[in-house]
């Protein structure tokens, strides 16, 4: 047998009929293959790369004969070689179609994980807001949430909640209480009442990170006073300069936000300037339509003329919910981009790394450090994280204002909860529908997709509005995540080809 013919034998055994888990990436300067099987991105040749994608996209046979005719006898031997000696050095190219998940903290014992290992929870005070977002999810044109209402969460429905925190997290160190809304400065007695009550019932060896989020236009003086005296991390929403934020940030007679909310995070920034304690200032940033990289520079250059911000300020950019503006406010100019969000980000990331504007590096940090942080194995294992989804009732837990506990604040108002403060967690909902249903009907889905260990889908993409698992709906968005997921891939690549170590700080990055 020919060194041609033993090398296409050796080659159809991996490529013939099912083909192995693995996308070819191709940056500005060089070729690579990411292999799902051990995580690994390897750099190859040119002539490899061709090949490869030729054998991972193709027809066996047909593969090879264009290859052959196009390059030529001996570039194929040379390149097939190369593959067959990678395959056996590396392990790469042998992770066929997934048969099972399994990896992730979710197919452990949920009773014994959820007893000990209880992150954070997150209070939801009020339904009542003092603002009218025009992209904002509680409105009455987003259906699949609540609307908003004057409900509000009782001192006793926040203590049981707490409680449940206290009574689940013993085998935690660190742990968070969250407060959302509506607006939580309107329960602004009750967000002290909780922090003093949490201080109170929890250990001193347990350290406690409280989190409000905010559009700060309610913020007194008094209230930014004990947010940083008690050291918590302060979440402000403010869309960028007056005529961005004001188009859609308004209160129910359509008067603009932008002085109030500037003034609260001018107040809170000086503040914790002057703090020695340990809390942060964050930026919530909603990128609007029209979508546009000029605007993106002018959203940018408000924010880094903003002098009093604090040094450590995060700023983080997202598009608005699907389906959460109403046509009316596109005024003809509709959603279509000229640069992406993360392309902009990218673009302007790519010349300062960590020296980057803040916004910037919200939008790019997170997503690289999944990269660098990611587990490279020395040989593939036949089982896979269940998506990007947390351990329902580990994380984040959304307590509504009448004690429901909620996977997070993102999930459709009907999805199945994940148990009451009163009763606790409802262990058998949680494994029936959020591990085995979810599992079984997602695998087929995902079985063959290159990019089962990256992938970062989450319970939010696949409960419809009727609060149901619909596994339709969460196939439709899977194309946009996995290019995305590639793009990044691409991206990241490209910075340690042009930097390498750059990126090194990235490996201690705290992940959320």
């Amino acid at each position: 047998m020919s060194e041609k013919d033993l090398l296409i034998v050796l080659l159809e055994q991996v490529f013939g009929t099912e083909k192995p888990l693995a996308r070819m990436l191709r940056t500005p300067n060089g070729y690579y293959l990411y292999d799902t099987g051990t995580n690994k991105i390897l750099a190859c040749r040119k002539e490899v790369y061709l090949l490869l994608d030729n054998l991972l996209n193709q027809d066996f046979h047909h593969a090879v004969d264009d290859y052959i005719s196009l390059y030529g006898e001996a570039r194929f031997i040379e390149a097939s070689k190369e593959i067959v000696e990678a395959m056996e050095k590396e392990k790469i190219l042998s992770a066929k179609k997934a048969t099972r998940f399994g990896l992730s903290g979710h197919f452990k014992n949920l009773k014994d994980l959820l007893k000990s290992e209880v992150q954070g929870i997150n209070l939801e005070v009020t339904q009542e807001c003092n603002l009218r977002c025009g992209y904002c999810i509680y409105q009455d044109h987003f259906t699949g949430k609540r609307n908003y209402s004057s409900k509000e969460m009782s001192f006793d429905t926040a203590c049981k909640a707490i409680r449940l925190l206290k009574d689940h997290s013993s085998g935690k160190d660190t742990l968070s209480i969250g407060v959302y809304g509506g607006e939580p400065l309107k329960k602004f007695s009750l967000i002290r009442e909780c922090v003093r009550y949490a201080k109170e019932i929890f250990p001193r060896e347990q350290k406690i990170g409280f989190n409000v989020t905010t559009n700060a236009a309610l913020l007194t003086p008094e209230a930014a006073d004990f947010l940083v005296k008690e050291g918590v991390n302060v979440t402000v929403s403010l869309d960028g300069p007056r005529e961005f934020h004001d188009r859609f940030r308004t209160d129910a007679k359509g008067n603009g936000s932008f002085d109030k909310t500037l003034r609260g995070l001018k107040l809170l920034s000086e503040k914790y300037n002057r703090s020695e304690k340990k809390g942060r200032l964050l930026i919530n940033v909603v990128y609007t339509p029209p979508f546009s990289g000029e605007k993106m520079d002018t959203i940018n250059r408000f924010f880094r003329g903003l002098e009093w911000l604090p040094g450590n300020v995060h700023i983080i950019s997202s598009y608005p919910a699907d389906n959460s503006i109403p046509p009316g406010y596109t005024h003809g100019d509709g959603a279509e981009e000229d640069e992406p969000l993360f392309d902009w980000a990218f673009k302007n990331y790519r010349t300062g790394f960590e020296k980057s504007d803040a916004l910037v590096k919200g939008q790019i940090e997170e997503r690289f450090a999944k990269f660098i942080q990611r587990p490279v194995l020395s040989e593939p294992v036949d089982r896979y994280m269940l998506n990007g989804c947390c351990v329902p009732g580990q994380k984040k837990n959304y307590i509504t204002a009448d004690g429901y506990i909620q996977v997070c604040e993102k999930m459709p108002g009907n999805s199945p909860p994940l148990g009451h403060v009163d009763t606790g967690f409802d262990y058998e909902t949680i494994e029936r529908i959020y591990i085995r249903e979810y599992a079984q009907k997602s695998l087929p889905v995902c079985a063959g997709c290159w990019g089962l260990r990256l992938c970062d889908v989450c319970y939010l993409y696949v409960f419809n509005e009727k609060g149901q698992l619909d596994i339709d709906k969460k196939s439709r968005h899977c194309a946009s995540v996995m290019a995305h997921v590639e793009q990044s891939l691409c991206h990241f690549v490209t910075l340690l080809e042009e930097n390498p170590g750059k990126l090194d700080y990235l490996k201690h990055f705290n992940i959320k």
